[in-house]
């Protein structure tokens, strides 16, 4: 089968092939796979606002990162103290079960201006029969914060069906938290958030064609929240205006 790799820096045409195998995932294999993508639902997750050592933290990290490669080997991600960085997005805290760490390479892409996906491939071939793990940690600068999650993964055969169970932030998959062959699920942050946690396991049984798994992480930059004294001089402000009005008339 022909393999579609994911280039960082993608030339037009590379990303709207991207693009193309992203939506094949989105609505499944069936028309029942549509149906249920049709039905999506958001799982949301709010934050709170003590962030700013999480900021500086994050900063700092981008800083000492190195710039993610178009195919990095799994081996060299999985070394202690990996990361790198992808525009605002910085990957770090790689671990992975059921890959030969030799012949699999993770691939980095900005597939746009507000979307950054991470590949785990096959380079060419398909993995094993059994477990994948592909776990990791990315998180945005001061600026940006993830809005939306998603997993597809390239499965070139129907039968036997190959399962996945992505969670991103301890939060499962919609439309289902068990992903079927090529169907994709995703997860809502709102408010966004400035770290995910990336956490995937697929299930391949003899017989079934998969040669990657992809992450997505759809970004926008941070609307400021008002900080609360602010908000309580804003709220004086209006009151005093309704006092002097009463005085005039």
């Amino acid at each position: 089968m022909p393999r579609v790799t994911v280039f960082g820096g993608c030339t037009e045409a590379a990303q709207h092939k991207w693009i193309a195998r992203y939506e094949r995932g989105k609505a499944g294999e069936t028309r029942e796979g549509e149906r249920l993508m049709n039905g999506l639902k958001s799982k949301a997750l709010s934050i709170g606002l003590g962030g700013v050592t999480a900021a500086l933290l994050i900063a700092g990290g981008q800083a000492n990162a190195a710039t993610c490669l178009n195919s990095t080997p799994l081996a060299t991600v999985l070394a202690a103290g990996f990361s790198c960085t992808l525009g605002d997005s910085t990957f770090s805290g790689f671990s992975a079960s059921g890959a030969n760490p030799t012949t699999t390479v993770v691939e980095f892409a900005a597939v746009s201006a507000t979307m950054d996906a991470i590949t785990l491939s096959r380079d060419g071939g398909t993995f094993a029969p059994g477990t994948i793990v592909f776990n990791f940690m990315v998180a945005e600068g001061a600026s940006h914060v993830i809005e939306e999650a998603s997993v597809g993964i390239d499965v070139g055969t129907v039968n036997p069906i190959a399962s996945t169970v992505s969670t991103f932030n301890g939060l499962a998959t919609s439309p289902s938290a068990t992903l079927s062959n090529s169907q994709s699920g995703s997860v809502m942050f709102t408010p966004g958030v400035s770290s995910v946690a990336a956490d995937n396991s697929s299930s391949i049984p003899a017989g079934a064609f998969v040669s990657s798994l992809t992450d997505i992480f759809s970004e926008r930059p941070e609307t400021a929240v008002p900080e609360p004294a602010t908000l309580s001089l804003f709220g004086l402000g209006l009151l005093g205006l309704g006092f002097a009005r009463r005085r005039r008339s």
